[in-house]
C-alpha cells in the first residue's frame, strides 16, 4: 500500500528540515563582509576556528584599467593600463570577544601600471619632442606585512557595519623609465636625461614605505 499523501509531506518536511539544520552548521562561525578600501572594492571571508581568533581573507582593488590621454590636457599622447590591489590573508583576534579585532597577515599585491607617453622634458629644460617613454610602476614588495585595527558592530548573527584602519609594508615603489629620443643627435643626453628622472623617482618612491589600509562596509554573521 502507497503511503498517504500527508505522510509522505511529513517525511519532506522533516527531510528538508534536518538538511538546512545541517548546512547551518556547516557554517556557524562563518562571516562574509563586502565594502570600499583604500584600493576600491573589497569582498572578504572569515571563520572562526577557535574562541576569540578567526581567519580571513580579503580581495580588494580596482579591477584591470586603461587610461589614455590627449596632448590638450596633459601636455603630450598618454596611454596607461593596469591594476590596483591584492589578496590579504589575515588572522584576526577578539581579546574581548567582541566587535573590537586585533588582525596581522600577509598582503599578496596584484598593483602594477605600465604607460608611454610621446615628448619628453628634462629638469635642465631640455625638451624632446620626439620621444617616446615607457613607465613602469610597482610596489617593492609583492609579498608585503600587514597590520590592523577593525571593529564589526551587530550581535553573534545577522548584519553589522565594520571599519578597518591599518598598514601594508609596501617596501617603497619602484619606477623603470625606458625609451627612445626620436633623433639619433641627441641619444646620449637623452639617455642621461631620462635616467636622472627615473632615479629621482624611485628616491621619492623609496620614501613610501607604508601604504595605508581603510576599509567601511557591511558583514554577515552566520
Amino acid at each position: 500500500m502507497r503511503p498517504s499523501l500527508p505522510l509522505a509531506a511529513a517525511f519532506l518536511l522533516v527531510a528538508t528540515t534536518v538538511q538546512a539544520q545541517s548546512l547551518t552548521d556547516s557554517v556557524e562561525g562563518a562571516s562574509t563582509g563586502f565594502g570600499v578600501s583604500s584600493f576600491g572594492l573589497y569582498g572578504s571571508a572569515a571563520y572562526e576556528v577557535m574562541p576569540k581568533l578567526r581567519l580571513r581573507g580579503v580581495l580588494t582593488g580596482l579591477p584591470d584599467f586603461e587610461f589614455e590621454g590627449d596632448k590638450d590636457d596633459f601636455g603630450t599622447e598618454i596611454t596607461a593600463d593596469g591594476s590596483f590591489g591584492g589578496i590579504a590573508a589575515l588572522a584576526d583576534y577578539h581579546p574581548y570577544g567582541g566587535g573590537f579585532r586585533v588582525s596581522g597577515g600577509l598582503f599578496f599585491s596584484s598593483s602594477d601600471l605600465d604607460g608611454s607617453g610621446r615628448g619628453f622634458e628634462a629638469d635642465d629644460g631640455m625638451t624632446y619632442d620626439d620621444a617616446r617613454v615607457d613607465a613602469s610602476v610597482r610596489f617593492e614588495n609583492e609579498v608585503a606585512p600587514m597590520l590592523a585595527l577593525g571593529y564589526t558592530s551587530g550581535g553573534a548573527h545577522g548584519w553589522g557595519f565594520e571599519s578597518e584602519i591599518g598598514l601594508i609594508g609596501i617596501g617603497g615603489v619602484e619606477v623603470a623609465l625606458d625609451g627612445t629620443s626620436g633623433d639619433p643627435s641627441v641619444d646620449a643626453e637623452f639617455e642621461a636625461d631620462l635616467q636622472e628622472m627615473e632615479d629621482d623617482a624611485n628616491e621619492t618612491g623609496s620614501d613610501l614605505v607604508v601604504y595605508p589600509w581603510l576599509s567601511l562596509g557591511v558583514s554577515y554573521r552566520f
